[in-house]
């Protein structure tokens, strides 16, 4: 079950039925913008004590929003966003605000 507050409370939901008629239900997964296809709102230089939760919060006010950092600088999981201390990441504008 997803939460009220998930990113995902809003996104659309199918099902699918098995071979053996065990049903499946899933979150369509969204399809993201192409990086380069962000506004860049800023560029910040990680530091040591810098968490993609943290980031996020500081640029949009929500932790949960990581997911936007990631895609905007092509990284998989959230923690590739700042292993590399002195590596620069993309800030993007959220949607909406271009």
């Amino acid at each position: 079950m997803i939460s009220k507050t998930s990113r995902y409370a809003a996104a659309p939901q199918a099902s699918l039925v098995r071979a053996d008629g065990t049903e499946l239900h899933y979150v369509v997964p969204p399809i993201l913008p192409h990086p380069d296809d962000h506004t860049r709102a800023q560029v910040h230089r990680v530091t040591d004590s810098d968490r993609p939760d943290t980031l996020a919060a500081r640029a949009y006010g929500q932790a949960t929003a990581w997911h936007m950092l990631a895609n905007a600088n092509t990284v998989a999981h959230p923690d590739q966003l700042t292993e590399t201390p002195g590596a620069e990441i993309d800030i993007p504008m959220p949607e909406g605000m271009r």
